[in-house]
């Protein structure tokens, strides 16, 4: 393990690699980012600049890690913790894996996770990652206030031509355009 933790460190922070010297708010930030982009490792006891400094963490402080990001998260995110060693120096490892369900909120705000940094996700992002999560878009929703009435049958003859012709769909020529 202390050759892969090794080369994984020389690699340096990335989209789903983070360094932190302690456990702090950014670290449970970067545990819902991970989880709304592709997942990842926090890798506690380690310096920005990718220096192992090693940190003494008892077993009630490493459930207290995983507490937080539990309690900061909704839906709640599960962290996986183990321990390693490197230089003789301990190394928490923090796995974050993709949530299947997105996106994921900390303490009310979500983040996704571009380059090595966590960003503030807009409300469009939310509701973009939550309809894609859920395998949705916004044209399998019905348009409110619309009626059959308001369908044009001669667009949609059209539409079925072009798509015919084009090969992106087959559609039969006499099918209900309704």
């Amino acid at each position: 393990m202390d050759t892969e933790l090794l080369e994984l460190i020389k690699k340096g922070e990335s989209e789903t690699l983070e360094f932190k010297e302690n456990f702090d708010r950014e670290a449970v930030k970067t545990a819902g980012a991970f989880a709304n982009t592709k997942g990842g490792l926090i890798l506690i006891g380690v310096s920005d600049k990718g220096s192992p400094k090693g940190i003494q963490a008892s077993a009630k402080t490493q459930r207290d890690w995983v507490n937080q990001i539990a309690q900061s998260t909704e839906p709640r995110l599960i962290a996986d913790i183990e321990l390693a060693e490197l230089d003789h120096k301990p190394i928490f490892i923090l796995r974050i894996k993709e949530f299947p369900l997105k996106p994921i909120s900390v303490k009310g705000r979500c983040f996704r996770r571009v380059g090595t940094s966590n960003r503030l996700m807009s409300p469009r992002e939310i509701a973009e990652m939550h309809l894609h999560s859920t395998d949705m878009s916004w044209d399998k929703f019905p348009a409110r206030d619309a009626t059959l009435a308001d369908i044009d049958s001669e667009k949609v003859k059209k539409y079925v031509r072009r798509a015919n012709a084009s090969g992106r769909r087959k559609i039969s020529e006499d099918e209900n355009p309704l």
